[in-house]
């Protein structure tokens, strides 16, 4: 007589026999969320010219899920930092907290924008070792402890506006209002920063005035909670 196999089986199957199943989570092996958490790491900030520290960069980090379609999707966890005259970033661990049953982007668990006004911005993504899975439980920054430069940026105001266009949000878009307000401390201090630019541009362009007419909105969401 054939066995049946619930649900129930299965999950404490592989609660009781990790090997035999090789997963690390029930959600591996049946349709439940995930347990994740983030280990703790730095980085250290310089000028690519003087290489010297370099001090008030805004570091946002993002763990991005994966949403309908399996296409990467908004947050699971958002963490932002600054650096002082060291040029040190630090992030602290966090979790265990649950997350969708297909788990975090791998590359993505977290991807991290630098921004810094006069210099040209910085994107960060963790990479792919072998054998990392979607849905592992421990995320881990695979270059903490490194050092990046950050260059000067000398060119002209079309080319810094789109610079600001590819860090105002962060990377962990789409994403819904609700995450967006989950998180809104760590965006809402990279939208003040994007917000100060205006005053290198002619706001007469409609360009530019579209641009920062997006950039107010979105400051409106995070400090308001309403559009």
């Amino acid at each position: 007589m054939r066995r049946r196999v619930t649900i129930a089986a299965l999950v404490m199957d592989c609660l009781v026999s990790p090997l035999r199943v090789r997963a690390d989570q029930p959600c591996e092996v049946a349709p439940m969320p995930c347990t994740f958490e983030g280990l703790p790491f730095t980085l250290t900030v310089v000028d690519a010219e003087t290489r010297q520290p370099l001090a008030d960069v805004h570091a946002l980090a993002e763990w991005r899920i994966f949403g309908p379609g399996g296409r990467l999707d908004g947050p699971l966890m958002v963490q932002d930092a600054v650096s002082g005259g060291d040029g040190v970033l630090s992030f602290p661990g966090w979790g265990p907290i649950q997350g969708p049953p297909d788990g975090l982007g791998i590359g993505d668990d977290p991807v991290i924008t630098l921004f810094k006004t006069e210099y040209e911005p910085l994107l960060i993504s963790n990479g792919h070792p072998p054998g990392t899975r979607e849905t592992q439980r421990a995320r881990r920054f695979n270059q903490s402890g490194q050092t990046y430069a950050l260059a000067s940026f000398r060119g002209t105001p079309d080319q810094w506006l789109r610079h600001l266009h590819g860090v105002w949000l962060g990377v962990a878009v789409p994403r819904n209002d609700q995450h967006s307000l989950q998180f809104r401390e760590a965006y809402r201090n990279r939208l003040r920063r994007i917000s100060s630019e205006r005053h290198k541009f002619a706001l007469d362009q409609r360009r530019f005035e579209g641009f920062f007419w997006h950039v107010d909105r979105e400051l409106k969401l995070l400090e308001e909670g309403h559009r």
